[in-house]
C-alpha cells in the first residue's frame, strides 16, 4: 500500500491519484493532484494544486510514482508560501 499523505512543515500534503487511459496502449498510466492544508486545521479547507508534470500531459507508470510526484510538488508549494513574521 502506498502512503498518499504526509505532514511537512505543519502542512498535510495529500496526493489524489487517478488512473488514465493512454492511447490504447493497454499499459497502466497514472496522474495525481495534491491537496495542501494546515495539519491542525479541523475544517479541512484544503487547496488542490495541479502537479506540473501531469498538467502538461505527462503521466507515470505506477501509483507510487504519481504519489511521489504529487507530494514533491506539495513540498514546493509549502516552501513557496510566505510565512507570517
Amino acid at each position: 500500500m502506498f502512503h498518499n499523505n504526509m505532514v511537512y512543515k505543519g502542512y498535510r500534503l495529500t496526493a489524489n491519484v487517478s488512473r488514465i487511459a493512454v492511447g490504447g496502449s493497454g499499459r497502466p498510466a497514472f496522474t495525481a493532484t495534491v491537496a495542501v492544508e494546515l495539519a491542525a486545521d479541523q475544517d479541512k479547507l484544503n487547496e488542490h494544486h495541479a502537479v506540473p508534470l501531469f498538467a502538461s500531459g505527462g503521466f507515470v507508470s505506477s501509483p507510487g510514482m504519481a504519489v511521489d510526484a504529487a507530494i514533491n510538488h506539495g513540498r514546493l508549494v509549502v516552501d513557496s508560501h510566505a510565512r507570517p513574521a
